[in-house]
């Protein structure tokens, strides 16, 4: 199997530390606000891998956290007359609910910040003390970066280039523009934390770089994110961690390309800012799961609209074409299978974790299993889209249950009752009978102008809905 190692810039065999256990870390949300879309497909994402490495037979200890201090989420607890610890809790639990919709499995670790402060106060003075990191007399600590050789390394950067070419956080007592906070000093009336510098609260980069060490231990197999992350959150942790632990902090970096909403990056200043429970009104939480894999998961993702639209007919096409592919197992006294199909996916996945290439074998598996007489084929499909659904995350509802509910959504976008379809359908059949075809023509015409397809077969008509053909 072969990932894409951001900080080789190269497609690389996966060999974890232990044969057949990962450590996987994926920084988490801070709560200071409901999940978006960008959240949503850093979630999926890792939720697919995690599961994909399972299906693989590696023991996966899967960490992501939830940072509940920031300046944010203090600043709004006060404007609600609470506590910004009652606050994050909130919306953890409001966070919770959403993944556990838009999710195979839930990470086996999700620790939050403010469980680690003595730690995060430990990690700080250890760096102090080899000459890492200093402080300054309003008991602010920095990490000294042109005290790390290696600083860049992951975003491919170089030190004097960085000056000149991102914004750097300033302030009086740091010692180089580049410098970084591990440790903030507040004020006595603020919210933080007591520590040998006086109260405070935790720098950003330093609180995944303590999780890390004290849930997983110094280097895990694989840390992940979003490309955004790359610099300087990761290129941060990196640095302290080695010097904190002289050893590597991941073997395999893996980010996740970024997302843009009908093709502008999404922002609230432009208006476009989705959130997760938003799309979850209209959607199928299926449907978005499709909308992300579809993509090779590195790529950069425009979800608008239309991107839920169009994920939503194929999701409706496949499980029409698992319908009658069920129905023609029924049917057959074929009770033969090969893994073809299974390994197919295996192909893709263990080429980088690429959902995007099997889900469009799919299509074309489907399509070339239109007639289903291959009962071979057939089960072959079944057997496959079984073992795998737990990685993909889809195909795990009742097939008959979501086409018909999926209908029914489309009904009463169009304000019609099936009712009414049937009956117009009954007296289309009995025109028919009587050759009268003109106007059972009209019938059909009649249907199509208001968005219902027919189909006729032998024995019956069925109706469906011609948006999602």
């Amino acid at each position: 199997m072969k990932v894409y190692n951001v900080l080789h810039r190269k497609k690389e065999e996966f060999i974890p530390q232990q044969p057949n256990r990962v450590k996987m870390y994926v920084c988490g949300m801070t709560v200071n606000g409901e999940p978006h879309l960008g959240h949503a497909r850093q979630v999926i994402t890792f939720d697919m891998i995690s599961q994909y490495l399972r299906f693989k037979g590696y023991e996966v200890i899967y960490v992501s956290n939830y940072t509940d201090v920031d300046d944010r989420i203090i600043n709004q607890a006060k404007e609600l007359n609470i506590s910004p610890l009652k606050l994050a809790n909130q919306r953890i639990q409001t966070i919770e609910k959403v993944w556990s919709q838009i999710c195979v499995s839930q990470p086996n670790v999700k620790p939050r910040v403010t469980n680690f402060i003595p730690q995060i106060i430990d990690f700080v003075k250890d760096l102090i003390n080899k000459g890492y990191a200093y402080t300054t007399d309003n008991g602010d600590v920095y990490f000294s970066v042109k005290k790390y050789s290696n600083y860049g390394v992951l975003s491919n950067r170089k030190i004097d280039e960085l000056i000149n070419s991102v914004r750097i956080e300033t302030a009086e007592n740091k010692r180089d523009a580049l410098d970084f906070a591990l440790w903030k000093s507040v004020d006595d009336n603020e919210f933080g934390f007591e520590s040998p510098w006086g109260k405070g609260r935790p720098g950003w980069h330093i609180e995944c770089s303590t999780m890390i060490k004290h849930i997983l231990g110094n280097t895990v197999d694989i840390h992940g994110g979003g490309k955004d992350l790359i610099f300087p959150h990761h290129e941060n942790e990196l640095a302290q961690s080695s010097c904190e632990n002289g050893c590597p902090l991941a073997n395999y970096w893996l980010h996740n390309g970024l997302i843009t909403v009908d093709g502008q990056k999404m922002s609230k200043s432009f208006g476009n800012f989705v959130l997760v429970k938003d799309v979850l009104k209209n959607y199928d939480p299926e449907v978005l799961r499709l909308a992300v894999l579809i993509n090779h998961y590195t790529s950069t993702l425009d979800m608008g609209e239309n991107s839920f639209k169009q994920a939503e007919k194929n999701l409706y096409y496949f499980y029409n074409a698992l319908n009658k592919i069920e129905l023609a197992k029924q049917s057959s006294q074929v009770k033969d299978y090969d893994e073809s199909v299974l390994n197919l996916f295996i192909d893709c996945m263990d080429d980088d974790f690429n959902s995007a290439k099997f889900i469009a074998e799919l299509f074309s598996l489907f399509s070339k299993s239109s007639t289903y007489n291959d009962n071979k084929q057939v089960n072959s499909i079944l057997f496959a889209l079984d073992k795998i659904k737990d990685v993909l995350g889809i195909f795990k509802h009742n097939i008959q249950e979501f086409i018909e509910q999926t209908k029914q959504k489309y009904l009463k976008e169009l304000n019609l009752e099936e009712e009414y379809i049937n009956k117009k359908i009954q007296e289309r059949t009995i025109l028919k009978q009587q050759k009268n075809y003109v106007e059972a023509d009209k019938i059909r015409d009649e249907l199509d102008a208001l968005g219902i397809i027919l189909k006729d077969n032998k024995q019956t008509t069925t109706w469906d809905i011609k948006k999602l053909y």
